[in-house]
């Protein structure tokens, strides 16, 4: 995002669960924060569930989610749901239900921070929850007149590392420098204690540091988050 005064912006985050707006796009909140932008961030849900190699525990993940948005500075947030039958089946959630929260419900929705850009999870992962997520966030994006409802300029889809066990590949077209800001998003992750999980796990924090410089590789430089573009409108 060379030339863009971030200062102005405005991002939102939708992030299924806890920790996945840091895997997907803690280097853009960072780089939005330090530049004087304003971040908000929507996690939707939340339960007690046994995992393979850790245990997501309410309580714990909702201290280490208070604890990851003080250490990122973000503006304001809103945890969606936090009980074990919504955690368990969000795909089973009516859409419309899910859609009226993003657009307009929560507390941090589109409709009342108004963000600029909105950032939003990869809609065709292994995760059901996930396209859940994608699906909701993508129709509450829709365009209208802006007299009639916010309409965001740019929407970008970021991906997280289990998203690479996909049958369609993520294929990224908008890429975002942050060489600078990468510290910043590797400690955020280190705030998710429950969720840290030893090399070679997709989602350890060395996986996470290879990825940005991956990522980096492929428009020269050292560290980059990459994105599927949706919507750029340009003024």
């Amino acid at each position: 995002m060379n030339n863009v005064d971030l200062s102005k912006e405005i991002l939102l985050v939708i992030a299924p669960h806890p920790d996945d707006e840091v895997l997907g796009c803690g280097g853009l909140i960072s780089k939005v924060k330090k530049a004087g932008g304003k971040v908000f961030v929507i996690i939707v849900c939340v339960g007690n569930q046994t995992q393979y190699g850790s245990i997501s525990k309410t309580s714990a993940r909702k201290s280490e989610l208070k604890q990851t948005m003080a250490f990122l500075d973000v503006d304001d947030y809103d945890l969606l749901f936090d009980d074990d039958e919504t955690h368990l089946r969000l795909d089973m959630l009516p859409l419309k239900k899910l859609i009226d929260l993003i657009e307009s419900g929560s507390k941090v929705s589109i409709n009342k921070v108004k963000p600029t850009i909105l950032a939003l999870p990869f809609g065709q992962s292994c995760f059901q929850d996930h396209e859940a997520v994608f699906r909701a966030t993508f129709a509450a994006c829709r365009p209208k007149p802006k007299n009639i409802k916010h309409m965001v300029d740019t929407v970008l889809v970021y991906s997280i590392p289990s998203d690479m066990w996909s049958i369609n590949n993520f294929e990224p077209n908008f890429f975002v420098d942050i060489s600078n800001e990468i510290k910043s998003k590797l400690d955020a992750l280190l705030h998710y204690k429950s969720q840290i999980h030893p090399d070679p796990h997709p989602c350890s924090i060395e996986n996470v540091k290879r990825i940005a410089e991956v990522n980096g590789s492929l428009v020269g430089i050292k560290s980059a988050e990459s994105f599927m573009c949706l919507r750029n409108l340009l003024k």
